[in-house]
């Protein structure tokens, strides 16, 4: 059953959500209402689509729950037999009516240093309404034996990673990574992937994200294509993908930047 909740001014300048397709906002505060007072719900993204979009086609809520836990907003987790979500800093940042009823979803166990990773992902984005772990680990609540989703050992940032590949000699995106099948079947051409790969590897070395660590590389930035993070194309019904206002825009800086260099060598 939905309930009522708050929406707090900092939701909008989210650095992740404010420039992703806004649809992604919608299902983050349709988590909310969904979500009992612990901010906990059943993982069905079918009946998470019913709910929060009735009347849309073409939607892949799976996909975009993916999506916004790979980005820090949700906990996509497993415990006593039940797929189940965790809204990240839902405590913090909700007041349940005091009628509602306790939680009968068991919480995500948070064990040693992926304490510091769940959900902490995005808590610089929105200062005072920022997202941390401790909506996920009530302290009025026990323990239980779920396994958490994600862990923090092996992690690494972006830089460590691309340093590694350069020494071994490899790809930071192999060749054979399903990630090049599905934009040649998109209709990606090459300019658009790698001007995606740059845009990607700056936010993550020099940007926003630059210690944001990871364990799979290759599959964050499979992330950023398939759900185009920095919208710089769209696909039409019939053709190849073609470039939008910001792909054009980022092109032309990128251009730039690359003459300047063939200039000054």
């Amino acid at each position: 059953m939905a309930r009522a909740r708050n929406i707090k001014p900092g939701l909008f300048k989210n650095e992740i959500l404010g420039v992703a397709d806004p649809i992604y906002t919608l299902l983050f505060e349709g988590l909310w209402v969904l979500a009992d007072r612990e901010g906990r719900l059943e993982d069905r993204p079918l009946r998470i689509k019913a709910e929060v979009f009735p009347y849309r086609d073409g939607i892949n809520v799976d996909e975009m729950l993916s999506w916004l836990q790979a980005n820090g907003f949700i906990v996509r987790y497993e415990a006593d037999g039940k797929k189940c979500i965790a809204v990240c800093e839902f405590v913090k940042h909700q007041n349940p009516h005091k009628n509602e009823s306790e939680s009968e979803l068991p919480a995500p166990v948070i064990v040693g240093e992926s304490s510091e990773e769940i959900g902490s992902t995005r808590a610089d984005s929105l200062s005072s309404d920022s997202l941390s772990s401790d909506s996920l680990k009530p302290a009025d609540k026990p323990a239980t034996t779920a396994k958490p989703s994600r862990s923090s050992a092996g992690q690494k940032t972006l830089k460590a990673y691309l340093a590694e590949c350069e020494e071994q000699g490899v790809k930071p995106v192999p060749d054979d990574h399903a990630i090049r099948t599905f934009m040649a079947k998109a209709g990606i051409c090459d300019e658009m992937q790698q001007l995606a790969w740059m845009r990607f590897r700056e936010e993550h070395t020099t940007g926003t994200r630059k210690d944001k660590r990871q364990k799979d590389w290759p599959a964050t930035f499979a992330n950023s294509v398939k759900d185009r993070w920095y919208r710089l194309w769209f696909i039409q019904a019939n053709g190849p993908a073609q470039w939008t206002t910001e792909g054009l825009q980022a092109k032309r800086v990128a251009d730039a930047a690359n003459e300047d260099q063939q200039e000054a060598a």
